[in-house]
């Protein structure tokens, strides 16, 4: 029986067995998910990353149309970024090595790696063709393309192609970056590649950043919606014929222009065009063969502009009558009565506008000029903030009392603290100009001339970086005493890290104490004026 049993057992299960495996086999060979309803495909697709696009596109016909479909339904955001996908699948180990039979390359470790960075991109390559390929005829919301560009013929080649695309496809926001990866390329720009040719004239795209590349205007047509220009690390290179006029006019509704370490043509930023933009922003910007250039335009829509550079020449920025914001930084040693001259013309011609920050080369230099300016010859009617980064040093002082006396409706007024450091008239063979040669201690009590703005409009003083030098306390003691309208000063003390408290800086601290007592003692102009100081410099102690 036992036996018998045993046997008849066996067989049942072996059936069993063999039944429950024909069923598991006859499961998997149903597509449960091309039967489901496309809403639902799709759907589900919508979750995975697109990387994974590309794979299900290359299943069938049929997932390659249903990825398609997705595509054209949602505008696709593409990050096409070399170095990062090159380095996932060099330290991912996705790079089979060619080797011996047993397994064992012959190769040395740096030829392995050569060959993975080659296999690598030529992966990306292949990628980067097949994305682009589901996208003809597409909208893509963003399309980021950076490239590790190294000039080979090949390589060169389709990257034309990708850009041919990126500028005749429906992109609406668009990025190309050839700088391998790095937040400032300080060399090669003799080997960076060049924008194709191929008069362009997108009509859907409204942002463009282009990052370490060469670039001719000639090769567009029009942009006919873009908003937004950024041009970091550019070269523009066709000289005898590019300049922002031709700029905006292939731009009609350009608003936002960024040049960004760019080396643009010596009258690249001269204009009688009345210009649409917004937003201007210089910064580090020359030319081939000075790092300075004048700026000529007429930009009755202008609301911000930054200048930031190393030089300044003659500039005028005429018509913007609704300026908001403007700040000048040109962070040079030296200087000359020249470019004293070349500030006062460009804040003259700013005169409409309503917040003005300045750097303390820009204080310094601004009375130095043929005139030896006490105010500027038209005042900044409209300025209602003013912003300076200053140490608040002798050769400031005049400076300061030009612009106090320009500003007659300033209602607030920043002092940023910095570290005192003079301009250098000796490198232009200049002498130090006359209009600094007075008595550093009593050069505020001896000022004749009017200030408007501290007897009818300035009501709010911030002095950040406070240290308690003596020619801080003065210039704080000033104010208080001439602003009889003022309301409130708010003074923050210099942040100092220590991790002990040394007899000197416990000096310090002392000092810093019986400052602040005293600045709450100075006699005040307006009965409203209220002081209130922020910030411990010395944590350890107070």
């Amino acid at each position: 029986m036992d036996i018998i049993g045993g046997s008849n057992n066996s067989n049942n299960k072996g059936n069993n067995v063999g039944k429950r495996s024909r069923r598991e086999n006859y499961s998997e060979g149903i597509d449960y998910i091309s039967h489901l309803p496309e809403a639902i495909i799709l759907h589900i697709l919508s979750f995975l990353p697109f990387k994974e696009y590309v794979a299900v596109s290359l299943l069938s016909r049929l997932w390659k149309t249903i990825v398609l479909t997705l595509i054209s339904v949602v505008p696709s955001n593409l990050n096409l970024d070399e170095l990062n996908m090159t380095g996932k699948c060099i330290c991912g180990r996705e790079i089979s090595y060619p080797g011996n039979s047993d397994g064992h390359t012959p190769y040395s470790a740096n030829q392995c790696l050569r060959y993975s960075v080659r296999a690598a991109r030529r992966k990306f390559e292949q990628f980067v063709e097949r994305t682009l390929l589901l996208h003809t005829g597409c909208t893509i919301e963003r399309l980021r393309l950076s490239i590790c560009y190294d000039a080979d013929n090949e390589y060169t080649k389709r990257i034309d192609r990708w850009i041919q695309f990126s500028l005749r496809n429906d992109v609406r926001h668009l990025e190309l970056n050839f700088s391998r990866g790095q937040l400032f390329r300080l060399t090669g720009w003799d080997k960076m590649y060049e924008l194709p040719h191929g008069n362009f004239a997108p009509k859907n795209l409204k942002s463009c950043i282009l990052n370490f590349c060469k670039l001719k205007l000639s090769i567009f047509v029009l942009f006919g919606s873009l908003q937004t220009l950024y041009l970091k690390q550019v070269k523009i290179i066709d000289c005898s014929i590019a300049t922002i006029g031709e700029l905006v006019a292939k731009c009609p509704t350009l608003e936002d222009l960024f040049l960004e370490y760019c080396v643009i043509p010596n009258d690249f930023m001269v204009s009688d065009q009345d210009m649409k933009i917004k937003r201007l922003i210089l910064i580090h910007c020359k030319t081939d063969e000075w790092p300075m250039f004048p700026i000529e335009i007429s930009a009755p829509d202008l609301l911000i502009l930054t200048i930031v550079g190393r030089y300044l020449m003659t500039s005028s920025v005429q018509k913007a009558l609704h300026l908001a914001e403007v700040l000048i930084d040109i962070q040079q040693k030296y200087a000359d009565h020249v470019q004293g001259d070349a500030l006062g013309s460009l804040l003259t011609s700013l005169n409409h506008c309503q917040t003005l920050a300045l750097s303390t080369w820009c204080i310094q230099v601004l009375p130095t000029g043929e005139n030896l300016l006490q105010q500027l010859p038209i005042q900044l009617l409209n300025l209602r903030h003013f912003r300076m980064a200053v140490g608040l040093m002798k050769q400031e002082f005049p400076g300061i009392a030009c612009l106090l006396r320009s500003c007659p409706n300033m209602e607030r007024l920043t002092l940023d603290m910095l570290k005192p450091v003079n301009v250098d008239w000796a490198e232009f063979e200049d002498d130090i100009p006359i209009i600094f040669d007075f008595e550093e201690h009593s050069y505020w009590q001896s000022q004749n001339l009017p200030f408007q703005c501290l007897q009818y409009s300035l009501k709010t003083v911030e002095v950040n970086g406070f240290a308690g030098r003596s020619n801080e306390m003065q210039m704080i003691q000033f104010l208080l005493e001439n602003a009889r309208v003022l309301e409130k000063m708010a003074i923050f003390f210099i942040r100092t890290q220590t991790s002990a408290a040394s007899t000197q800086q416990q000096n310090n601290h002392m000092q810093l104490l019986n400052n602040s007592l005293q600045l709450l003692n100075f006699p005040r102009a307006s009965s409203q004026a209220q002081i209130e100081i922020f910030g411990n410099p010395y944590n350890n102690i107070m």
